[in-house]
């Protein structure tokens, strides 16, 4: 009946915010209000209060749920708003004035990265810096009027727009459904179907079949959420025809 009563409650609006978003955040987590009591240190019962309403959070406590739920810094801001209290950290433009030594830094990794290509990202996967060999790769594989209709209203490319573009690319790319699947978050149709450990993003270009594995990198232990969601990706050659192709050969 309890059941019923809280169900009936969160239908008709009258949970506040705060604790419908804990509980969501916990059960995705696939937590029990004591498995988030032993994570967090927050007792077990005042967990409780706050997701039926009994209880207001403090930013403490907010805090450290964020903290045991693994929250980024984004979603940490949205439950301290949903708290009615200040966010946690800034979210400031990438081209502003107060971000351009993380911009330096972003750069410099780029430059000692090359001639493997290397680009900045954000979670929408819009391209915000480049290398020289990602230059390089992006000019061989995909066509100018396409890069200027993936970077519509954006501030670059953006890769999904890119793959979707039935025009996007000059070249045939064996694994685009699985890479575009897999760049807007859905489930590969195939887990392991190309018997490699990692999932290859292959073109088949005039200089010759070019394949590349990647991997995501980060800033470490940023205080804005801009910074905190850019991704560095970073293509390495996958054999040796690719790697005399990126040394120039």
């Amino acid at each position: 009946m309890a059941a019923m009563t809280a169900s009936i409650a969160d239908l008709a609006g009258q949970r506040p915010p705060f604790a419908s978003l804990l509980r969501q955040l916990r059960q995705a987590r696939r937590l029990s209000q004591l498995g988030l009591s032993l994570e967090s240190e927050v007792a077990q019962r005042h967990i409780s209060f706050l997701e039926s309403g009994r209880a207001r959070p403090g930013r403490d406590v907010v805090l450290k749920l964020s903290r045991a739920l693994d929250l980024s810094l984004r979603a940490t801001n949205g439950l301290l708003h949903a708290a009615g209290l200040p966010a946690e950290a800034a979210e400031t433009p990438i081209d502003d004035p107060s971000l351009g030594l993380a911009r330096d830094a972003l750069r410099l990794l780029l430059a000692r990265i090359d001639p493997n290509p290397a680009i900045v990202v954000d979670p929408a996967w819009t391209v915000h810096d480049f290398n020289q060999g990602a230059g390089r790769l992006i000019a061989e594989i995909a066509r100018p009027d396409a890069l200027l209709r993936a970077s519509a209203g954006r501030a670059g490319p953006n890769l999904i727009a890119l793959l979707e573009d039935e025009a996007g690319l000059r070249v045939p790319m064996p694994d685009r459904a699985e890479v575009l699947a897999h760049l807007r978050g859905e489930p590969l149709a195939a887990p392991g179907g190309n018997g490699q450990p990692f999932l290859p993003a292959r073109f088949t270009t005039a200089a010759g079949p070019l394949s590349f594995l990647t991997i995501l990198g980060g800033l470490g232990g940023p205080r804005d959420v801009t910074l905190q969601e850019l991704r560095v990706e970073i293509f390495f050659p996958a054999d040796d025809a690719t790697r005399t192709w990126l040394a120039g050969g």
